[in-house]
C-alpha cells in the first residue's frame, strides 16, 4: 500500500514520496523552525517509515480518550476515498491549518501525499491567517476556526471545498455558513475511524439535513440507537455513543450524544436536536436542558441570552407550543449572560 503514495508538493516544489523522509530531516536541520511545523515533518516521516503503526489520541466519542493504534493502510484506504470523493489529484492544493497532533491535521497531510496535491500549511490558530494567493481545493478546520474567520471579508474566497469537524455546528453557525459560495461540508468521524466516515453538505442546493456514508462505509444502529460503523479500511467495526436515526441506505441523521439526553418522565430527549429546531422557529440560539425535578425526574427548560421580561417569555412559549410536541415544550426559560463554551464553541452542558 506504500507503493500508492506519489509524495506532495512541499515549499513550492513536488517531493516524490521516496525523497521524502530525506527532504524532511533536512528541513528539521534548520534553525528556528516552529514546533507546529517540526510535528508535520516528523509525521512525513514516521508516516513513510518502516513501521505500518501510526499512534494517536483517540476523540473521545467511543468512550474515554486514550491512545489507539492505527495501521497505514487504514490511513491510506481513507484518504483515497475521501481524494475520490471530492476528485483531487496532482494539480490541485491542500490547505493544512490544523495540528498534526490530531487525526484530522495528519490526515490532510496523508490525503496529500496519495495524490501527490501540493500541501501548504500554515500556523494552527484559533483564527488561521489564510493569506493565501492561490485556490485551496481541500481544506479542514473546527468549528471555532470557522467562527472567528466567518466575519472577515473575503476570509473564504480562496477555498473550493471546506469541511468543518470536531464538534458539531451550532445552528447559528450553520445558517450564517449558507450565503458562503465554497462547498462547505460538516464531517462525521473520529480517530478511531481515521478522521470522517459521512460527510453532509450545509450549503447551496445539495444543502442537506443528513449525512451520507462514505463509500466503503457501512451504518447501522445498536439498541440504545447509538452509530455502530463498520468499514472496509477498519479492521474492526466501531460503536460510538452518537445517537441517530437511519434515513436510508448508509444514510442517517445526528441526533445528540447518548450522555447528553434528557430524561423528563420517562421521555428521552435529544438536547442538540430539539435545540436545531428551537432555533428555525424563535431564529435566535437557545440551549435546552433537564434541571432537576421531584415527579420529572428532570424538567426540560430553555436557556437564552436575550434579556427578556415575563411577557416575553410567555410569547415565546406560547410560539413554540404551536410548533413542538408537548414533550418538547419548555417548562420554563431561562435568561444567562452568555453561554459556557468550551474551546470549539460546543455549549458546555
Amino acid at each position: 500500500m506504500v507503493t500508492q503514495l506519489r509524495g506532495a508538493g512541499i515549499y513550492g516544489k513536488f517531493i516524490p514520496a521516496g525523497e521524502l523522509p530525506f527532504f524532511c530531516r533536512q528541513q528539521l536541520g534548520k534553525a528556528g523552525l516552529p514546533l507546529w511545523e517540526q510535528k508535520i515533518l516528523r509525521f512525513i516521516i514516521r508516516f513513510l517509515g518502516p513501521s505500518d503503526d501510526i499512534v494517536q489520541e483517540s476523540s473521545g466519542t467511543t468512550g474515554r480518550s486514550k491512545e489507539i493504534h492505527l495501521s497505514r493502510n487504514s490511513m491510506i484506504r481513507s484518504a483515497l476515498q475521501t481524494t475520490k470523493k471530492f476528485k483531487l489529484g496532482k494539480e490541485h492544493t491542500a490547505l493544512l491549518c490544523l495540528p498534526a497532533d490530531y487525526i484530522a491535521g495528519k490526515m490532510m497531510i496523508v490525503r496529500a501525499l496519495v495524490t501527490g496535491m501540493d500541501l501548504v500549511w500554515i500556523e494552527p490558530s484559533a483564527c488561521p491567517a489564510l493569506t493565501i494567493d492561490k485556490t485551496i481545493d481541500l481544506c479542514a478546520m473546527v468549528p471555532m476556526q470557522v467562527f472567528n474567520l466567518i466575519g472577515q471579508e473575503r476570509s473564504f474566497s480562496c477555498i473550493k471545498n471546506l469541511l468543518i469537524g470536531g464538534s458539531e455546528l451550532s445552528p447559528d453557525l450553520e445558517n450564517r455558513l449558507k450565503m458562503i459560495p465554497s462547498g462547505i461540508y460538516e464531517t462525521f468521524g473520529m480517530a478511531e475511524t481515521c478522521s470522517h466516515i459521512a460527510i453532509r453538505r450545509i450549503n447551496g442546493r445539495r444543502a442537506t439535513p443528513w449525512f451520507d456514508a462514505m463509500p466503503g462505509v457501512t451504518i447501522s444502529a445498536d439498541s440504545r440507537g447509538c452509530l455502530i460503523i463498520e468499514a472496509d479500511f477498519l479492521p474492526d467495526q466501531v460503536i460510538t455513543n452518537d445517537v441517530v436515526e437511519i434515513t436510508g441506505m448508509n444514510r442517517f441523521l445526528w441526533k445528540g450524544r447518548i450522555d447528553n439526553l434528557i430524561n423528563s418522565g420517562g421521555i428521552k430527549i435529544s438536547p442538540e436536536h430539539l435545540e436545531k429546531r428551537i432555533v428555525e422557529i424563535l431564529g435566535h440560539e437557545a440551549c435546552v436542558t433537564g434541571i432537576p425535578d421531584n415527579k420529572l425526574g428532570q424538567k426540560l427548560v430553555m436557556v437564552t441570552t436575550r434579556p427578556c421580561s415575563t411577557d416575553e417569555k410567555v410569547a415565546m412559549l406560547d410560539t413554540l407550543r404551536d410548533k413542538l410536541p408537548p414533550y418538547h415544550l419548555p417548562a420554563d426559560i431561562m435568561v444567562f449572560p452568555s453561554f459556557p463554551r468550551n474551546r470549539s464553541l460546543k455549549i458546555d452542558r
